[in-house]
């Protein structure tokens, strides 16, 4: 099955401030500087790291997937539940129900789906696994600092030490911020279903006769 890729080559490279792979020791070493990273991320915040659902209403075709209006770097899968509680894998597409397919607008964090599909599915659950851009920061910076601290110990890089910190200091930030607005299932948290994440009022796309 074929993963979201969390980072790219060239940014950790440009955030590690290595000009080409053959700085760091090739492509090898920066690919297996962004695995681990991503390992290491996925096991400390899940995977996937947010989980959300929503029911489908005949009535209308646009849904938001998350409420707290923060980016998302991407969508990881799309699932239908049926009335024999089966998974319906839709993609990514152009909204159609013979396909299969949604239309995503990241922008907004919003699905949409061909008037046949919630027409089909009235009052199914859908669940949407995907990958907050907190997610994708982190696995970016903490590959940089794989590669930087690989370096600074085989190259003896004077420079390496300080970029290093900086980089560590914005992971320090922003897995603070990530945490302080992570949905744990607390007994206040009324929207948060164990199973299927956190569940999702439908107001901003609605509209009503």
């Amino acid at each position: 099955m074929s993963r979201t890729a969390l980072a790219t080559s060239a940014q950790v490279l440009r955030d590690s401030n290595y000009n080409t792979a053959s700085d760091v020791g090739g492509s090898d070493v920066v690919s297996d500087a962004i695995e681990q990273a991503r390992d290491e991320v996925l096991a400390d915040y899940g995977d996937p790291p947010r989980r959300s659902n929503f029911v489908l209403d005949s009535s209308q075709t646009v849904y938001e997937f998350r409420t707290d209006k923060k980016k998302t770097f991407a969508i990881e899968k799309v699932y239908i539940i049926d009335d024999d509680n089966n998974r319906i894998e839709y993609t990514d597409g152009t909204a159609s129900e013979s396909n299969q397919e949604y239309t995503k607008d990241l922008d907004f964090n919003k699905l949409t789906f061909h008037s046949d599909t919630v027409s089909n599915y009235n009052g199914n659950r859908v669940i949407v696994d995907y990958i907050p851009n907190e997610i994708h920061w982190l696995v970016r910076l903490k590959a940089a600092l794989y590669l930087i601290d690989r370096t600074a110990v085989t190259n003896a890089d004077e420079n390496a030490p300080t970029i290093g910190l900086r980089i560590l200091q914005r992971i320090q930030r922003i897995e603070k911020a990530y945490m302080e607005t992570r949905v744990v299932g607390s007994e206040d948290e009324k929207h948060f279903d164990p199973t299927f994440g956190e569940v999702i009022p439908q107001r901003r796309f609605w509209t009503y006769d």
